[in-house]
C-alpha cells in the first residue's frame, strides 16, 4: 500500500471514529448502555466506554439531591452491585442507578463494596457514596462495666454516674416495667404478673452505641445475658419454673465466693424446701431493707449507698410495720416457700447449680468461714451449725 493511500485510510478510521463518537450516543438506547454497563468485557473496550460514557453524560457524576444529611444504609451480605444500586436509588441516595454502575466500575471499586453499615448523604457524588460503601461505618460507643451479681439499683446507681445518651430514670422504669415489644422479643423471660426484669440482665463490658435509648440499652443487657445463659439453661428445672430457678439462683449467687460451693449451696436451700421449711437467706433480708432504704433516696444519691451491707440486728425485726407490706414476701424469715422474684441477676454456675442442687448429703446448714477465701463450713443439724459458728467467732 501506498504512503498516499495509507494516510487516506488513516484518515477514514478516524473520521469513522469520529462520527460514530458523535452518532451513537444518540442511538444507545439506555436498555443497550446499561447492558454495556454490566458486562465488563464490553465497558472496558476504548470506543465502547468513551460511547457509553459520552451517553450516561452527568449521569455518572451529578448526586441525588443536595441534602447533607448522613443516612445510615444497612447493606446485605452477598448483594450485588446491581441490587446495591437498586437499594441506594430506591432510597433516594443516588439519582441514577446505571450512571452509579458506571462510576463504581470508573473508580475501580468493583467488587470492592462492602456489607455492613454505612452513612451516606444525598449531596454526595455516585463516586463518593461508591467509596463510602468500602468502609463499613462504625458508630461510636461508650464503654459500661457492669459487674456480675448485681440488682437493678445497683444498675441504674452507676449508670447515673455516667454521660450516656439517656436517662438513667427512663431504664430504670423499663428495667421495673418492661415494654410489651420487650416482653415479646424474650420470650424466654417467664415474668410473674406484674413482674420486673430483675435476675435476667447480663454483665460484664459492654460497648453502648452513642444513639442509644432507655430501651435499646436494657435490650443490650438482656442479649448479654442470653449469650453468657445458653438457651438450655432457661427453661424451668426439676419442678420448678425459670423465675423461681433464677430465685434461688440470685440467692446462691449473693451466699457463695466459690464456684465448686455453688450446687452444695444450693442444696441446702432445696432440702429445705422439700422438708417444708423456710430459706431463711439473709441475702432476703439485706435486698428488703436496702429497697425499703432506697424508696427514700433520690436517684441521684444511689451510687453514694452501700447496697447489700446487713442492717442492724435483730434481723427478724424487718417485717411489718418497719417494712412496707409489698416487700415482706422477699423475707425468707417470715415468709416460707420460694419468693416472687429474684433478688439479682445470677450468673450462670449460680444457675447450673440451681437447676442441679447437691442435696445428697441432707445439709440445712452453713456458715463462712474467717480468712478462708469465701469458704464455708456446712452442717446437716442446728446443734452443729451453732457449735461451728461459736468455733468460728460468729456467736
Amino acid at each position: 500500500m501506498s504512503r498516499t493511500r495509507l494516510l487516506r485510510f488513516a484518515a477514514s478510521v478516524v473520521v469513522a471514529i469520529a462520527l460514530i463518537r458523535v452518532i451513537a450516543p444518540p442511538i444507545f438506547g439506555d436498555t443497550l448502555v446499561a447492558v454495556g454497563v454490566r458486562s465488563a468485557g464490553i465497558a472496558q473496550l476504548p470506543l465502547i466506554s468513551d460511547i457509553i460514557k459520552d451517553h450516561l453524560g452527568t449521569r455518572t457524576s451529578a448526586p441525588a439531591g443536595t441534602d447533607p444529611t448522613l443516612v445510615t444504609v444497612e447493606i446485605a451480605s452477598g448483594a450485588s452491585t446491581s441490587m446495591i444500586a437498586r437499594q441506594l436509588h430506591d432510597a433516594g441516595l443516588i439519582a441514577d442507578e446505571v450512571g452509579f454502575l458506571y462510576a463504581v466500575r470508573a473508580a475501580g471499586l468493583d467488587g470492592k463494596l462492602q456489607a455492613g453499615t454505612f452513612r451516606v448523604a444525598a449531596s454526595m457524588t455516585p463516586t463518593e457514596v461508591a467509596t463510602a460503601l468500602t468502609d463499613p461505618y462504625r458508630e461510636p460507643t461508650i464503654a459500661v462495666e457492669i459487674r456480675a451479681g448485681l440488682r437493678i439499683e445497683q444498675i441504674v446507681a452507676k449508670l447515673t454516674t455516667l454521660d450516656l445518651p439517656f436517662e438513667a430514670a427512663d431504664v430504670l422504669d423499663l428495667l421495673r416495667t418492661p415494654s410489651t415489644a420487650i416482653i415479646a422479643d424474650y420470650p424466654w423471660l417467664d415474668l410473674p404478673k406484674g413482674g420486673t426484669l430483675e435476675g435476667r440482665l447480663g454483665s460484664g463490658a459492654l460497648s453502648v452505641p452513642v444513639s442509644a435509648t432507655a430501651e435499646s440499652f436494657v435490650r443490650i443487657l438482656l442479649d448479654r445475658f442470653a449469650e453468657q445463659v445458653p438457651e438450655a439453661y432457661r427453661g424451668a428445672s426439676g419442678g420448678y419454673s425459670f423465675n423461681e430457678i433464677l430465685t434461688l439462683a440470685s440467692i446462691v449467687e449473693k451466699e457463695a465466693a466459690l464456684d465448686d460451693e455453688r450446687p452444695r449451696m444450693a442444696g441446702v436451700y432445696t432440702y429445705r424446701l422439700e422438708l417444708g421449711q423456710g430459706l431463711f437467706a439473709d441475702p432476703s433480708i439485706i435486698w428488703v431493707a436496702d429497697s425499703a432504704a432506697l424508696r427514700k433516696l433520690p436517684l441521684a444519691k444511689w451510687a453514694e449507698y452501700e447496697f447489700w451491707k446487713f442492717p442492724a440486728k435483730p434481723y427478724s425485726g424487718l417485717v411489718p410495720p418497719r417494712v412496707p407490706a409489698d416487700l415482706v414476701p422477699w423475707n425468707t424469715f417470715v415468709r416460707g416457700g420460694i419468693p416472687p422474684a429474684p433478688f439479682c441477676s445470677p450468673t450462670l454456675a449460680s444457675i447450673i447449680a440451681a437447676r442441679e442442687p447437691d442435696s445428697s448429703r441432707k445439709e440445712l446448714y452453713f456458715v463462712l468461714i474467717p480468712n478462708s477465701g469465701g469458704r464455708h463450713d456446712f452442717s446437716k443439724t442446728l446443734a452443729e451449725h451453732e457449735a461451728k459458728a461459736r468455733k468460728y467467732g460468729w456467736k
